[in-house]
């Protein structure tokens, strides 16, 4: 009965799993929300039954996708499947949403790091060389454009689009973590509602004011800024990735930080909803707004603004 039930259910998520593939191909502008329900059949599946269940759906998945879509969508299949098995599984076991988070992050990551792998290895095509081909021959066409109409080009501008091809490819590393957060994020945003409606105990998020990232962040991000201070940092070495990638993602992090306080205050003065999230969005498009909202997420974290304020 058991197997029964297991096999039915199995059939009926993997119809599911395939309707969503196919029209992540097919249908525009809904694809990219469909995209991100692909590990929905996956989710649910595991929720119920064991691990080793779970990949022998994602098994068939593989043959049942190569067979009525294109050999290249089995990597949707693979990636969006084995994220669906892990936060499925983790689900199951109860842990905590940010937990599910990060190690949902670290999956993404993974797959797109294989799938960066594979197509350079089996397939020669190397896509940020590509990219950066293109920025290439966009900037030329510029540089032509400017010099056909005689006008006057800003050198410094222009020095910074040529370097721009370059900070691609340190800059791929930051790239790729921030896409897997964003990927893994919407994942879990898409299916905590329908696994509620399906009656599935999901853990609730605690609300955006309570976010609170660990300390030890700007201790370490302190002592790499005074190691690069003192080290000579040439252009196109393991530390100077390293610092253009760091720069990237701790200004991020501040930031939520940041965002977080602001949400914390907003509340605690009672002020509407409406109120925080236009100014959140003037924060977004106001650099010098941007910085501050930053720079406040740092004084939170290491001074604990919130103490102050609740007393």
């Amino acid at each position: 009965m058991k197997n029964t039930r297991l096999i039915t259910e199995g059939a009926v998520l993997l119809a599911v799993f395939i309707i969503l593939l196919l029209a992540t191909m097919y249908i525009p502008i809904l694809n990219i929300i469909l995209l991100f329900a692909l590990p929905l059949p996956f989710i649910i599946f595991s929720l119920k039954y064991e691990w080793k269940y779970a990949l022998m759906l994602l098994l068939a998945a593989s043959v049942i996708t190569i067979l009525v879509a294109t050999p290249l969508s089995i990597t949707n299949v693979l990636t969006f499947g084995t994220a669906g098995i892990v936060i499925g599984h983790l689900y199951k076991k109860k842990k905590n949403p940010a937990e599910i988070l990060v190690t949902a992050t670290i999956i993404y990551v993974l797959n797109l790091v294989i799938l960066y792998a594979v197509s350079v290895i089996f397939f020669e095509y190397n896509f940020i060389i590509q990219m950066q081909k293109m920025l290439n021959e966009s900037i030329a066409m510029t540089e032509q454009f400017i010099a056909a109409t005689g006008a006057n080009a800003n050198e410094k501008q222009l020095q910074q689009l040529k370097d721009m091809p370059a900070l691609l490819g340190y800059l791929m590393p930051s790239m790729v973590i921030l896409g897997g957060f964003m990927m893994s994020w919407f994942t879990i945003l898409l299916a905590g509602p329908i696994l509620k409606r399906l009656r599935f105990q999901v853990p609730a998020w605690p609300p955006f004011r309570d976010l609170r990232l660990p300390k030890s962040i700007v201790i370490y991000y302190v002592i790499f800024i005074l190691i690069a201070a003192f080290v000579k940092i040439e252009t196109g070495s393991y530390l100077y990735m390293a610092v253009l990638n760091i720069n990237i993602i701790f200004p991020l992090l501040m930031a939520l930080q940041g965002f977080s306080f602001l949400a914390f205050l907003f509340h605690s003065k009672g002020y509407p909803k409406g109120v925080l999230i236009f100014v959140c969005i003037l924060v977004l498009f106001v650099p010098i707004l941007f910085s501050l909202v930053t720079f406040l997420g740092i004084i939170d974290l290491g001074f604990s603004l919130r103490k102050y304020i609740k007393s």
